[in-house]
């Protein structure tokens, strides 16, 4: 199953390719980074959940897709070292994290995700649960935290390492093959 991805306006447009449990997953991460992007792109009530969560959901660079408003993609990272994070800049829709290109790692969104496609796409993934739940703006209930941290992480790790081994990283829908970001990202914090 392809599940359509689109900003909130329409006019970035993409995919998730070949969506199955073992392809993508989902989690919900509690950073307070995650919270100061949503700030920043003032969208906190959409992207942001009432414990101070992003739902996200990971899938290998090659799965995704941008196949309408390439142009109308913006990135920003909160420090010089920081996550590469991309929006819509027309409507200021959170798109996807990304690390860099050579850790093969799409995490997109549920802002993203076609508003009519959300429940499909959640019954066809592997929930992981939450990461960061330290950094959550009240105790999480049980059945948001998943497994324990440590399988939680344990889980990406191998999933990551598969992608990577598999050639999963390329084509990168936000990197060149050089590894540069294909749009150059705002810099908050240097």
């Amino acid at each position: 199953m392809d599940v359509d991805l689109q900003c909130r306006c329409g006019k970035i447009k993409g995919q998730i390719k070949q969506v199955s449990p073992s392809a993508v997953k989902q989690l919900a991460c509690y950073c307070e980074d995650c919270r100061k992007f949503a700030l920043h792109l003032q969208s906190e009530g959409g992207s942001i959940n009432q414990y101070g969560g992003s739902e996200l959901y990971l899938a290998a660079p090659a799965k995704v897709e941008i196949v309408e408003g390439k142009q109308q993609l913006a990135c920003l990272r909160l420090t010089r070292k920081g996550i590469y994070r991309w929006y819509s800049q027309c409507c200021n829709t959170p798109i996807a994290n990304t690390v860099g290109i050579k850790l093969p790692l799409v995490t997109v969104y549920q802002d993203f995700v076609a508003a009519e496609q959300t429940s499909a796409l959640q019954s066809q993934v592997e929930d992981l649960g939450a990461v960061n739940e330290d950094e959550a703006l009240k105790p999480l209930p049980k059945a948001l935290l998943g497994a324990s941290p440590r399988i939680t992480k344990f889980k990406l790790i191998v999933k990551l390492l598969s992608w990577k081994l598999t050639g999963k990283g390329k084509p990168n829908p936000f990197f060149e093959n050089s590894g540069r970001a294909k749009v150059k990202p705002l810099i908050l914090k240097s």
